[in-house]
């Protein structure tokens, strides 16, 4: 094996002292969304990049590598999270074991992205002239022995203090150009040591550590002389033999496990490559398996790279004349050569940029060799589609493992390539297909990478600070439905309330077919019956004293709605004191409040008995028939109970006007008021527990002024009180209002045929409305998704579903729920109560 002596001499705070004397100090790179984004958005981006390679004027070495999820910890981080009777959480952890076991043999990663700038070399200040020229000799000596590898030469704090100073300067400077925060040490270790478990699995962590460094006095100066027990941390045996590839044997577990990796090179990028197109790191992440990368950098100024490129031209000029001279014709190789000089140099005058000698190395690991072979093959074949070429250098492996390291220096020469910033940026480092939270329950999958989503984070990211509402937007039959049940179902799992407006009666079978939502749920219809009198009465069931306001004030707005008096007339005053009259009772309700106006009607003013008496009849007919028997309870039925964790609430039937009609359908609009009154009672509920509101078919409430009204309050004021709004409709243009569509925090766009709703659409998700983007809207298929996350990242998403009795309980598609009641009446009684249903492929 080649010797390569290691790299990395110390560590502290962000700055990496390398066995060469160079110091760098790394970053990290915030991680941004790059699909579905405009051509404008893309060059913006792209301009970052380049200004930082532009301006930079020092070596860099770029990162890219996958930090992998334990599946283990992830399943134990989500059973911790799980909270309700022992029936919901054995469900829970039924569901989690079923993620995991799909997720099982899958890579479950995310990208990370690192930038390592050098800093310039700095000398201890104040020393005599002849200490001056001892510490000169040192720095001979520090050379020797790092060769040598037989001692560590210590660092002078005055150097740290300088280097940091100088880190200060850069890390003002990256952030000019691009979104970084310093690595920690942590960080440096991880970045360390997980090379020497490719392959393997993850890579173990100590907690807290880093390297040790003895405090010694060297010509009165304080320096540090580091432990080596850094080197604690290259750990394992390696196996070159191959030349094409490291063989790293660990012990894990108690037994040996071998991890096989690759390391190949870019060994020719097209110069006048287009962007967007040639993202040519960030097209790595359309494979199934993680790729690292590392690209290091050398920055020649402009003067210097044309004084080269001028010395390169007079070279082909002279190849060029001594084959005339020779009588031999001149090669296309040094006729091209001097057609791109001549380019170069004409660019280089007219732009002045600098040039960039940079190299790529790529690793590729795997558990197996036949699956590192292939993943090689895979690598190459989509790069030859680009027009790239890649190698992979024989005898160079081990050099380009150490050319991972941080702090380590450029070991492999031969595939040097010079560009200008432009073609360095087009890169796109940083640029990520991550989508979702990272955690919480698993929802499906963004092409290779699974999708976890935590319904409540919004609220509770001290970063994020949002609101965990969510928009679920699509034509009939798409999937919206069924990706709202389930979100809905995994947040039960985590202790939320949650209360769903139901107006088609898709809901109700949800006990029978899940028993462990039995005990924990409240099935409530709103029909114009006698059994259901009263229930939307807002002077029932209002405990607290804020609420019993609320309710008061709603109760004003409904009668005074009906009744067709306006604000400030006299028949509106008589009708707010009734209401606070009745609202003082023991048993207050909406028919004592009729009782109450029909009382008043002998000591009302003459003149205003007429009108007063035509009130009383109207609020009285609507009261004992239709609809109207939903909002005047007597005190004596009983209130909604939102003590139960799910609360599915039947409105049937509910006509609700267009906004140009202004007297049809006023008690469909006078229910809304209610409902707002529901909703909102639910809502201010301890904010200990996180509550939920699902409106399906949102549309119809958008139609009307008072249905708007509803969902921005609920929207507006969910984060302060750990509340959130899903709003499920087939028409994106209702989500189009500044108030809600600024509130939302996930986005879910599943088909939608129409035209102008695609274009809706992409506005909701905060998308170029261009042609691409609405033809991918217009042709998702049944159940994917272009999801919009918390953090404003935007890609396809496929819903699954991994437990068959979640599936059936959830579809709504027409004609399911005869199939459903077929599939449960067939089964036997046993089997019935425990939810067993027969499985079938639905994915």
């Amino acid at each position: 094996m080649t010797r390569v002596p290691f790299p990395v001499k110390y560590f502290e705070r962000n700055l990496v002292f390398g066995s060469d004397e160079s110091v760098y100090a790394y970053y990290e790179l915030q991680p941004f969304n790059y699909d579905y984004r405009s051509t404008d958005d893309k060059l913006s981006l792209h301009a970052n990049l380049e200004a930082f390679y532009w301006n930079i004027l020092a070596d860099t070495h770029a990162l890219v590598v996958p930090e992998f999820q334990s599946l283990e910890e992830h399943e134990e981080a989500m059973v911790g999270r799980l909270n309700g009777n022992d029936a919901l959480r054995e469900a829970g952890v039924h569901q989690i074991r079923a993620v995991i076991e799909h997720l099982r043999g899958k890579e479950v990663h995310q990208h990370r992205f690192f930038i390592g700038v050098k800093l310039k070399e700095v000398s201890v200040q104040g020393l005599s002239f002849f200490n001056e020229l001892a510490y000169l000799l040192k720095d001979f000596k520090r050379f020797l022995l790092n060769q040598s590898g037989t001692d560590s030469p210590e660092i002078y704090e005055e150097e740290i203090q300088a280097y940091m100073v100088q880190e200060e300067l850069i890390f003002s400077r990256i952030n000019g150009f691009l979104r970084v925060r310093r690595v920690t040490p942590a960080d440096l270790e991880w970045l360390i040591r997980r090379g020497f478990y490719r392959g393997i699995g993850e890579t173990p962590r100590r907690h807290n550590w880093k390297p040790q460094a003895i405090p010694v006095t060297v010509k009165g100066k304080k320096a540090r002389r580091p432990s080596r027990d850094i080197l604690t941390l290259a750990e394992g045996r390696f196996n070159d033999s191959h030349g094409r590839q490291l063989i790293v044997e660990q012990h894990v577990g108690g037994k040996v496990k071998k991890g096989y990796m690759a390391f190949l090179t870019l060994s020719h990028i097209p110069d006048k490559a287009p962007f967007p197109g040639l993202e040519w790191l960030y097209c790595l992440q359309r494979l199934s398996f993680p790729v690292e990368a590392s690209v290091r950098t050398e920055t020649i100024e402009y003067s210097k790279a044309l004084t080269q490129v001028l010395n390169k031209k007079k070279e082909l000029k002279a190849e060029d004349e001594h084959a005339l001279e020779s009588g031999v014709e001149t090669s296309y190789h040094i006729l091209h050569s001097r057609q791109e000089a001549n380019e170069l140099e004409s660019n280089l005058r007219t732009d002045k940029f600098p040039l960039i000698t940079t190299s790529i190395v790529l690793c590729v690991s795997a558990s197996t060799e036949e699956e590192l072979h292939l993943r090689i093959q895979l690598v190459k074949d989509l790069y030859s589609d680009m027009l790239i070429q890649v190698e992979v250098p024989f005898g160079d492996q081990w050099r380009a493992f150490n050319e991972f390291l941080p702090g380590a220096k450029r070991y492999i020469t031969d595939y040097i390539h010079y560009m200008d910033p432009a073609a360095v940026a087009a890169s796109m480092i940083g640029a990520t297909r991550q989508l979702g939270d990272g955690q919480g329950h698993f929802i499906g999958m963004s092409q290779n990478l699974p999708v976890f989503f935590q319904h409540d984070r919004g609220p509770k990211d001290k970063k994020l600070s949002s609101t965990a509402s969510a928009a679920f937007i699509g034509s009939l039959g798409a999937g919206k439905s069924l990706g709202a049940n389930l979100l809905a179902y995994q947040a039960l799992l985590n202790g939320a309330k949650v209360l769903i407006f139901d107006p088609k009666d898709e809901r109700a079978h949800w006990p029978d077919f899940l028993p462990e939502l039995r005990e924990i749920t409240s099935i409530v219809t709103l029909r114009a019956t006698l059994e259901d009198r009263g229930k939307l009465d807002p002077l029932m069931g209002a405990a607290s004293t804020a609420d019993r306001l609320a309710a008061a004030e709603t109760a004003k707005r409904i009668l005074q709605f009906l009744a067709r008096a306006a604000d400030g007339t006299y028949e509106a005053i008589v009708i707010g004191k009734a209401v606070d009259q009745v609202a003082k009772e023991d048993r207050p309700s909406m028919m004592r409040v009729i009782d109450r106006l029909r009382e008043g009607l002998k000591s009302a003013p003459e003149k205003r008995q007429d009108s007063l008496e035509e009130i009383v009849d109207v609020l009285s007919y609507l009261a004992t028939s239709g609809q109207g028997q939903l909002l005047f309870g007597d005190g004596t039925q009983r209130a909604i109970d939102l003590s139960m964790s799910l609360t599915i609430l039947q409105v049937e039937d509910l006509k609700l006007p267009e906004e140009s009609q202004t007297d049809f359908g006023r008690m469909g609009i006078a229910l809304l008021m209610a409902i707002s009154d529901f909703s909102r009672r639910f809502s201010n509920q301890s904010s200990d527990e996180f509550k939920l509101v699902l409106f399906d078919e949102s549309w119809r409430l958008a139609k009307v002024r008072e249905g708007r009204a509803i969902l921005e309050e609920l929207v507006r004021t969910g984060r302060s009180k750990n509340a959130a709004i899903y709003l499920i409709s087939q028409n994106a243009k209702d989500m189009l209002g500044e108030e809600i569509r600024s509130n939302l925090g996930c986005r879910f766009v599943f088909r939608c045929r129409d035209l102008k709703e695609a274009e809706a659409a992409c506005q909701i998700l905060g998308i170029e409305p261009n042609e691409g983007n609405i033809e991918t809207i217009r042709n998702l298929p049944t159940g994917t998704c272009l999801m919009s996350d918390l953090e404003k990242r935007v890609n396809e998403l496929e819903i699954r579903v991994l437990e068959e009795r979640l599936f059936i309980a959830f579809d709504t598609r027409p004609g399911s729920r005869a199939e459903k009641n077929a599939d449960l009446v067939s089964l036997p009684t046993q089997e019935r109560k425990k939810g067993m249903l027969p499985a079938r492929s639905f994915q």
